[in-house]
């Protein structure tokens, strides 16, 4: 992987003509990273909010349900709560595999930054 990303970087370079480009387009990943950190960052955040509403309201739920018998019009809001309740799990699942996917692509950014330095600095001392 490392010599076809090295690749990309050589052809940036000999397609522009100069290493302008390169630094241009390592300051514009660098830049995509800090978007996508704080884009993560508010992710995590409405995730954890989630998981703990969630789990403030389990415990209430779990009780009422021992309660024994309800009416009807008491058993159509029980039922709501616990169907609410499935849909957030069902959000906090879905924020954390979106966190997981953003975590990976902030990663690969990070590797091809560090691959363009690695690469700059190498070309310079080859001058």
């Amino acid at each position: 992987m490392a010599s076809s990303s090295s690749n990309n970087i050589n052809e940036i370079k000999e397609v522009s003509g100069s290493y302008n480009l390169a630094t241009e387009f390592k300051s514009h990943v660098n830049n995509e990273i800090t978007q996508e950190k704080g884009c993560l960052k508010r992710f995590v955040e409405e995730r954890n909010e989630l998981q703990k509403k969630v789990e403030d309201r389990q415990v209430p739920l779990n009780e009422t349900r021992h309660l024994g018998p309800f009416k009807k019009k008491r058993v159509d809001i029980l039922g709501c709560l616990l169907e609410t309740q499935k849909r957030e799990r069902n959000r906090i699942i879905l924020l954390t595999a979106l966190i997981n996917d953003i975590s990976d692509g902030i990663r690969e950014k990070e590797r091809q930054a560090k691959l363009m330095e690695v690469h700059e600095q190498v070309s310079s001392d080859e001058d």
